[in-house]
């Protein structure tokens, strides 16, 4: 009898710890449903954030990129903006990066080997905007910076990352023709460390002997790794000799920048009343080798927008086109992302002249109908999606993150995470809504490109830390991760100086604690030596705020001996030895 009471305490115990284990699972996937604002406040005024980019960080968490405008407290009119988030969607670390003059960001990416963050966009340069990128450690300090070098003004739209660590851009660099001046298409790659590989201007021609004055701008550049190239999304008007009516054109490069094909897909409408417009914003690799475009055309409505989808094949063959929206409201693509076989697409609407709200939607990756349709409508606030990722945050589950910007605070960047179906389980960010397919006529037609090489110098901007505060706007079921700080019950503990706390406990086999504290935010680095001063590991290394730190250091793997830990935080250093015995 006391066996089987034994076994029924153990099935017991067992089901209780089951379903704990799924009460916290489930804790974590429904938490990660929420939507996050970002303010920089200084001397009581906040600054104007424009959010451009988003990727789930290689370590936990996510980064975004973009542009601000504070008019005291930055180093230009507009600087380029960076947010390390931790996975709950708090602040980790920022910066400001740029010159006295104005200075925007569009992309980002992580090298997952060094862990190291590089933008693109443009910075000042000699009286001129320059495609620059910029490369930050994981910790935010400055590794190198890299702008074109001419006499003409130039930009990056967009960064991407291969699986040998060498990075591509695309955007747009100047060229004169007389007493003109024309935007051409530009692409660049460098390698891991930052020294340019090739960086090209493509000229377009109408002929073997004509030059075209028609403009080309590089919108969104991805790496294809069947073949091992690159599918670049630019806009063009070399068909509509218009600066308000642009045709998308897709470009596919070899890995040394040659032009494989290039294809402009034009609307095909018999007898038009006007040249339709149509521009592309994101573009990325399938599983087959071609492609994916997403963007925005005005060809339903001429004063109006619906989101822009097509797909092409490897050669560039046109596989769909299908324009989403209605003819009551506006709508915009700016980013997509491929999720098994749906494709999720992020923008915004407008309904009216200040109502204008996040979207996102996904539809099959073979063409089709909407299969959801999100909008984020927080009642009078304005908001646009920018860019979406697969979030990678929850093991769990999956879901979505998109980020752009709110209208709080003057202007705000904003993460918004969903399930995998577009949702927050809360009505007030929850609405859905029906657009409209309308698969479009499209005809095919090319012209010649040219490269002409560019050269890149090296450039050093102003970096300096800019202490963004969250704000929750709309939460999930639950309103706390496992893993964020929470303390209501207990007022934070104010910390006056620099300390380094004997480890605990001491001697130790196999695993202590290491405590310090620092009174300033700054840069935080722990090391452990062995006897001859040998580095053993680095435990800390990156921004930390202000307060009482702990870290663990399991020495497992080692011998018994004396090793010491040394910190490094702001100019205060302190070492302390432990012993291990085992």
């Amino acid at each position: 009898m006391k066996n089987a009471n034994s076994s029924s305490k153990v099935r017991t115990l067992t089901v209780m710890t089951a379903l704990l284990i799924v009460m916290l699972t489930s804790l974590n996937v429904l938490a990660q449903q929420t939507i996050k604002n970002y303010d920089y406040k200084c001397n009581n005024v906040s600054s104007n954030d424009n959010a451009r980019s988003i990727i789930n960080r290689i370590d936990t968490g996510y980064a975004i990129a973009g542009y601000s405008y504070h008019p005291f407290c930055a180093i230009g009119p507009f600087d380029w903006m960076w947010l390390q988030l931790k996975k709950d969607g708090t602040v980790n670390q920022s910066r400001y990066l740029g010159t006295q003059f104005d200075d925007k960001c569009y992309s980002l990416i992580q090298d997952a080997t060094d862990r190291s963050y590089t933008l693109t966009g443009y910075m000042s340069n000699n009286g001129k905007i320059k495609a620059t990128i910029a490369d930050l450690s994981g910790i935010g300090n400055l590794n190198y910076a890299k702008v074109i070098n001419d006499t003409l003004n130039s930009s990056y739209a967009q960064i991407v990352i291969d699986p040998a660590r060498v990075l591509a851009t695309t955007g747009w660099n100047e060229k004169v023709f007389g007493n003109k001046v024309r935007n051409k298409l530009l692409c660049s790659q460098f390698s891991p460390a930052g020294p340019q590989n090739w960086s090209y201007r493509y000229d377009s021609w109408v002929s073997a002997t004509q030059q075209s004055s028609s403009v080309e701008e590089g919108k969104s550049i991805c790496y294809q790794n069947a073949g091992n190239v690159y599918g670049v999304a630019a806009r063009t008007n070399f068909y509509s000799k218009s600066l308000t009516a642009w045709d998308p054109m897709v470009v596919k490069l070899d890995y040394a920048g040659n032009v494989i094909w290039k294809k402009v897909y034009r609307f095909n409408v018999a007898n038009p009343n006007y040249y339709p417009s149509s521009e592309p914003t994101k573009i990325i690799p399938m599983t087959d080798g071609g492609f994916v475009v997403v963007g925005f055309t005005n060809s339903i409505l001429q004063n109006g927008s619906h989101i822009l989808v097509f797909r092409v094949s490897s050669t560039g063959l046109l596989m769909w086109s299908a324009n989403y929206g209605t003819t009551a409201a506006f709508h915009w693509g700016n980013s997509i992302v491929l999720d098994g076989s749906d494709l999720v697409v992020t923008g915004y609407r407008r309904t009216g002249a200040n109502a204008q709200d996040a979207i996102m939607m996904k539809i099959p990756a073979a063409g089709g109908a909407p299969l959801w349709t999100r909008v984020w409508d927080p009642q009078a606030n304005t908001e646009t999606g920018y860019d979406i990722i697969r979030s990678n945050q929850s093991t769990a589950s999956f879901g979505y993150a998109v980020t752009g910007d709110v209208s709080l605070n003057s202007q705000d960047a904003f993460i918004w995470r969903t399930n995998a179906n577009g949702l927050l389980d809360s009505s007030t960010c929850n609405n859905s809504v029906t657009l409209l397919r309308t698969i479009n006529n499209i005809r095919l037609d090319s012209f010649y490109l040219v490269r002409n090489a560019k050269y890149c110098k090296d450039f050093t901007p102003v970096i300096i830390n800019a202490g963004y505060r969250h704000n929750t706007i709309c939460l999930g079921t639950f309103a706390t991760l496992p893993d964020e700080e929470v303390n209501n019950d207990n007022p934070v503990e104010v910390v006056d100086s620099y300390g380094l706390s004997q480890n605990y406990p001491n001697p130790f086999n196999p695993a202590t604690t290491i405590k310090f504290q620092i009174p300033v935010e700054g840069n935080v680095s722990v090391k452990v030596y062995d006897i001859s001063g040998k580095l053993v590991t680095e435990l800390v290394n990156e921004f930390m705020q202000t307060g009482k730190h702990s870290v663990q250091f399991n020495g497992s793997n080692l011998s018994s001996g004396a090793y010491y830990y040394r910190i490094d935080a702001n100019g205060f250093t302190d070492i302390k030895k432990m012993l291990l015995i085992k």
